[in-house]
């Protein structure tokens, strides 16, 4: 029996002894059978760590995150430990250079190949595991600025984790093209400082837009949530990225504003107004006479005066005259906050009906009555 076992560990496939080819296989089957367990074990451990640092109702999220980048990372490097077990076939030649005297130059082995191949996707799925690291935390500290209602911070941490990814992955770039290509890390650094002034030039629109997002920052003239102006454009602000800024009208349309357009024109922070002016345009037809029109102007001042949630300054007066009408303008202020969870077009559908029932009990039934509304935002 000793006999046999002896000569099966010196059968060789291709060379290669057959031990070698066995422990490759099963190093392989191995990581295909068992890289989600593996993977979910890690992930458990390193969920319990984040436990302890976040609250349970994270670890879903954290799992979600991170199962995937952690198998394929697991299977990458098991698969290379396999591989690493065929030594005939490592130290096979796929491509030589010889000089004039025929004395070998320089050789690529299958050992080098692999190596090099293998570290690429190693250090591709690392960056990728700390990048899912810093996605899982920026969503617990977003998540908690939503809970206290901090604008200021639900803003500026959408931002910081777009740079630090970004950082993330341009360090495993530059480390990808030093232990990979072995570029020059240091002799590239200073070539891109010197190429910048034209890398600039060229993205000169992404340049402008990207300190913009800064300038936001730093100046505040919204935060997110806010409801701005922006010439024809309005909308709730959503999102405030590197280049652009993310406005949802309220018909549910997304508007994309680059964000040097936010800080070169003049933009009207709807949320911060203290009041909403709406103007209320009555054309009324000639045959009314001047007590009527007076008792008229009276009422809709009662009206508007005794009207709880209106504010204060409101006006009614005799505008102009046309031709076949004259015009009667009514002036009042909703305030930005409605009491009650009163919408905008109730308060004002309310207001109007109130005008109409004056005018239509006062103003003789002959009397035709065009109404125009004028509405306009203003802060006072």
């Amino acid at each position: 029996m000793k006999t046999y076992f002896v000569q099966l560990s010196e059968l060789k496939v291709g060379g290669e002894p057959l031990s070698h080819v066995i422990w490759c296989v099963g190093i392989i089957v191995f990581a295909l059978l068992l890289k989600k367990t593996m993977a979910g074990i890690l992930t458990r451990f390193m969920g319990f760590l984040a436990n302890k640092f976040s609250e349970k109702k994270y670890a879903d999220i954290f799992k979600s995150l991170l199962q995937r980048p952690l198998e394929l990372l697991l299977t990458t490097i098991l698969f290379y430990i396999a591989i690493n077990q065929l030594t005939v076939l490592r130290d096979t030649m796929i491509f030589s250079r010889f000089n004039e005297n025929g004395k070998l130059k320089y050789a690529v082995n299958v050992v080098d190949a692999v190596d090099k191949v293998f570290l690429f996707f190693i250090i591709i799925f690392i960056t990728l595991v700390v990048s899912r690291v810093a996605d899982f935390i920026f969503h617990i500290a977003i998540d908690k600025a939503f809970e206290q209602k901090d604008k200021e911070r639900e803003q500026l941490f959408p931002l910081i984790k777009e740079v630090v990814k970004i950082l993330l992955w341009a360090i495993g770039f530059f480390w990808i093209l030093g232990s990979v290509f072995n570029v020059n890390i240091p002799a590239l650094i200073t070539g891109l400082g010197i190429g910048g002034v034209a890398i600039a030039l060229a993205a000169k629109e992404s340049v402008e837009n990207f300190f913009a997002s800064f300038t936001i920052l730093m100046d505040k003239p919204f935060t997110s949530g806010d409801s701005i102006k922006l010439g024809d454009v309005e909308g709730q602000v959503e999102k405030v990225g590197f280049r652009s800024t993310h406005l949802r009208s309220t018909e549910g349309s997304l508007f994309i504003v680059p964000n040097k357009n936010l800080i070169g024109d003049s933009l009207e922070n709807l949320t911060e107004r203290n009041s909403r002016r709406v103007k209320t345009v009555i054309n009324i037809q000639y045959g009314v006479t001047y007590d009527k029109l007076q008792e008229a102007i009276t009422a809709l001042e009662t009206l508007l005066k005794n009207t709880d949630f209106l504010m204060r300054n409101s006006e009614v007066l005799l505008e102009a005259f046309n031709e076949n009408s004259f015009a009667l303008s009514v002036i009042y202020y909703l305030p930005n906050v409605l009491p009650d969870n009163m919408t905008l077009n109730a308060a004002k559908q309310m207001v109007h009906m109130e005008i109409f029932k004056v005018l239509d009990d006062i103003l003789p039934s002959n009397v035709q009555k065009h109404i125009l509304v004028n509405d306009t935002s203003l802060s006072s």
